[in-house]
């Protein structure tokens, strides 16, 4: 899809106005969409460090033997992107889980112990979930309007994304301080 046909759709669709918890619910991701396009123009003129990444890395991808990553699956999305997209991307997975700042700070000790992020980076960190948790909401709008799936694929996810979106914002801080900590002990490690 492009940007007109995602609003269109988010409008128009009759999918997104059968009641008005749906409406509510895919108008304030739309919003989130434009609030994104500002925050990735900032990102883009900070000039992040690119480099190759997996671009999926969570728990349904990583295969482990006696308490140890032994592999990694699904490829697929590996791209050259912004370097904080790797960890953003696996810790998106874990967003508004009842033990999500846990699973946060486990992840990124993990990442701690092979790459270290700058201060640009980390302080985008959540800001980059909130980009992948969108990505999904703009790819079931696309495949909506391709008709390769039905919108009811969003609609009945919209009210997840959101509140998870919302996580991210109320924690945001807290995420900074976590992926912060663990930039510090990288750098100690070294």
């Amino acid at each position: 899809t492009n940007r007109e046909n995602f609003f269109g759709a988010i409008k128009e669709r009759e999918e997104f106005n059968v009641d008005a918890e749906t409406r509510k619910y895919a108008d304030l991701l739309g919003e989130e969409v434009t609030m994104m396009e500002i925050a990735l123009q900032k990102a883009i003129d900070s000039n992040l460090p690119t480099q190759l990444i997996h671009a999926d890395l969570h728990y349904d991808n990583v295969l482990c033997k006696d308490g140890k990553v032994s592999g990694l699956l699904d490829f697929e999305f590996s791209a050259i992107d912004w370097r904080a997209c790797e960890i953003a991307v696996g810790l998106s997975k874990y967003a508004g889980e009842p033990e999500a700042l846990e699973y946060f700070t486990d992840y990124c000790d993990g990442y701690a112990t092979t790459s270290a992020l700058t201060k640009p980076e980390i302080e985008f960190i959540p800001d980059l979930i909130i980009l992948r948790i969108l990505s999904n909401v703009v790819f079931f709008v696309g495949r909506g309007i391709s008709g390769e799936d039905t919108f009811d694929a969003l609609t009945t996810r919209a009210k997840m994304y959101y509140e998870r979106i919302q996580w991210i914002k109320d924690n945001r801080q807290k995420i900074v301080d976590i992926c912060s900590k663990v930039e510090t002990q990288q750098s100690v490690k070294d």
